[in-house]
């Protein structure tokens, strides 16, 4: 597969061989022509501004270490290869430029997550409204079944930030922990003490690999290029310990079971569940 780069990178860019081989070694004979065209429209977006990569974090994700999970990984590279049209058309279509400014986010659906795992947590502050309404989070929830609508991803790729259902494979002992784990910092003023969890069933069609990022250059305000990537990983904020898988949910995913943080007893309680 290595010789097929240049037939898409002339240049034959250091960073995006060592991503290749990295995502070679990753899917252990399983890469495909298609998904590797795919994996060339997004790769960049794995990249820091340092030049380091994060190519490895697709394997906690997707969950490389099974054959379901490679397989996956492989079927969400061909998807964006399909969706997008292949390199040519991305390039042709999506073009970037700094001044004015128009960024390419090329989306990375993530096909086969309910083969990868049960179910994903979305954790919420406690004290949430449901965006645009008066009415809580945690009502709307327990009223509707699923968590409040956020956009549906239409497009293969975006000229802003999208907004999604930030989720994780993982949940973890209390809010703190989770707040640690995700590196939800204080500032953003999120208890951490209201969790939902969803069946990946449910989501097959509607989960993504999670952006982050600063909307400015801090040294040039005028420039919105400053740190947009993919985040698997929650890892950007030294002062917590991060390490918190994240994927993004679109749409207004169905809930199984909503839980909030009781401090007394130092316990998860449920307050809503779709089988009762």
């Amino acid at each position: 597969m290595l010789n097929l780069l240049t037939k898409w990178d002339s240049e034959d860019d250091p960073i995006t061989r060592d991503q290749v081989e990295t995502l070679v070694l990753m899917l252990e004979g399983l890469l495909t022509e298609k998904a590797l065209e795919g994996f060339l429209i997004i790769c960049s977006r794995l990249v820091d501004e340092f030049g380091n990569h994060r190519t490895e974090e697709l394997s906690r994700i997707f969950k490389t270490n099974k054959s379901e999970g490679r397989r996956a990984l492989v079927r969400s590279l061909e998807h964006v290869h399909e969706w997008v049209g292949g390199m040519a058309a991305y390039k042709r279509l999506y073009p970037v430029t700094i001044i004015p400014a128009n960024p390419a986010f090329p989306q990375l659906k993530i096909i086969g997550i309910e083969t990868i795992a049960d179910c994903l947590f979305r954790i919420m502050d406690s004290n949430a409204v449901v965006y645009g309404k008066s009415e809580s989070t945690k009502a709307y929830i327990q009223r509707t079944g699923k968590l409040p609508l956020v956009p549906i991803q239409t497009l293969p790729v975006l000229r802003s930030k999208p907004v999604y259902h930030w989720c994780s494979y993982e949940k973890w002992d209390s809010p703190d922990i989770t707040r640690d784990a995700l590196q939800i910092l204080p500032e953003w003023k999120t208890n951490c003490q209201l969790r939902a969890t969803i069946l990946t069933a449910n989501v097959a069609n509607s989960a993504f690999m999670a952006f982050n990022g600063d909307r400015e250059d801090p040294s040039n305000s005028s420039l919105r290029f400053y740190k947009y990537f993919f985040e698997p990983l929650a890892q950007d904020h030294p002062a917590l310990a991060g390490g918190g898988s994240q994927i993004g949910l679109e749409g207004e995913p169905l809930v199984e079971t909503l839980e909030e943080w009781d401090e007394s007893p130092q316990v998860w309680n449920t307050l809503w569940s779709a089988t009762h």
